[in-house]
Formats: structure tokens, sequence, C-alpha cells
């Protein structure tokens, strides 16, 4: 019985997972090497609930590092919360305000006959360029920048710097919320 091709097969075979043993080691090391440049990216950015007090908050130049620099960042984050609640807020009043001054607004049109003293009442309806349109954007803009915001601080997940933006929010709906139970809110859905 000739055993030689069947030594020659295992040989290749030995050669075979030798080398794609080196490739993969090669590749394990490749691959541990971009783990470690991936981690350079993220470091100081943990992605859990934390308490430190070594933080970049929104921008490279706001950093703390000290409870007195993370309690000034709170304060500012509390205002900010407490901003947009009320930003929320006023243009809710600016709406109800122009809608109720366009419901009950009086034109005096053309009359029936010609000489006649009566005046048509119609109601006005808002156009896309009014005023107020253009200013209820820009309001809704500011609004929608500073909510981005305070969702990025929220997600830096330092527990002191979310208590700011909720305690900012909820200060915020204390002081302009108990307005709003005197309106109905027309684009709500469900009644």
């Amino acid at each position: 019985m000739n055993h030689s091709g069947h030594e020659e097969h295992h040989h290749v075979m030995d050669s075979i997972m030798s080398d794609h043993s080196v490739h993969h080691m090669g590749h394990d090391t490749h691959s541990g090497q971009m783990d470690r440049m991936t981690n350079m990216g993220h470091m100081g950015m943990q992605m859990y609930f934390h308490f430190g007090l070594n933080e970049t908050i929104l921008f490279s130049f706001w950093e703390t590092s000290s409870a007195e620099g993370l309690i000034g960042s709170m304060i500012g984050i509390f205002f900010l919360a407490l901003l947009y609640e009320g930003l929320k807020y006023f243009r809710e009043f600016l709406f109800w305000k122009n809608y109720s001054s366009l419901q009950y607004r009086t034109v005096q049109g053309p009359s029936p006959k010609p000489n006649a003293e009566e005046s048509n009442t119609r109601v006005v309806k808002p156009s896309l360029f009014s005023k107020h349109h253009i200013l209820q954007t820009f309001l809704h803009i500011i609004q929608v920048f500073v909510s981005y915001l305070l969702m990025l601080i929220f997600m830096t997940y330092n527990v002191w710097l979310c208590i700011a933006v909720v305690l900012g929010a909820a200060a915020g709906y204390f002081l302009f919320g108990w307005k709003k139970a005197l309106f109905v809110d027309v684009t709500e859905h469900c009644h």
C-alpha cells in the first residue's frame, strides 16, 4: 500500500492551516490596533450614566474639571432648559393672541348699496408671509436648536448635567405651564 499520497495530503493541509492561523493572528493584531484607535477617539466620553467632574459639554472650550466648573455649567444648563420651556409657552401665547385677533377683526368692505353706512364683517385669514408667521418660524428655529442642545447635553450621560436639564425643564413648566390650562390646543388631534 502506498501512503505517500496520504502523507502529502496531510502536509498540504498542515501548511494551509498554519498559513490561515498566521493570517488570522495578523488579523487579530490589526483588529486590536483598530480597536485601540477607535477607543482613542472616545477617550473621556463615557456611554453610561456617571457622576464625573471631567466633562466636555457641546464645544471643546466648554470643559469642566472641578466641582465649581460643573456647578457653574449646571446653572447655565438649568437656565437653558428654563428658556426652552419659556419659549414653548411664549410661542403658544403668540399663536393664541394672533388667532383671537384674526377671529374678531372686522374689515371695512364695500357695502351692498353705494350710499349705505354698513360695513361687512369677515374673518381675516393668516398668510404665509405674514409678520406673525415669520416670527413664529424664527422662534421655532430657536426652539428646535435649543432642544437639540439640551438633548446633546443629556447624552453626555453625566448625571449632574442630566439633573440640571430636568430641573430647568420642570422649573420652566412650573413658571410658564400653568397658563396652558387656560387654552385648548387646536393642534391636538385627540380630544
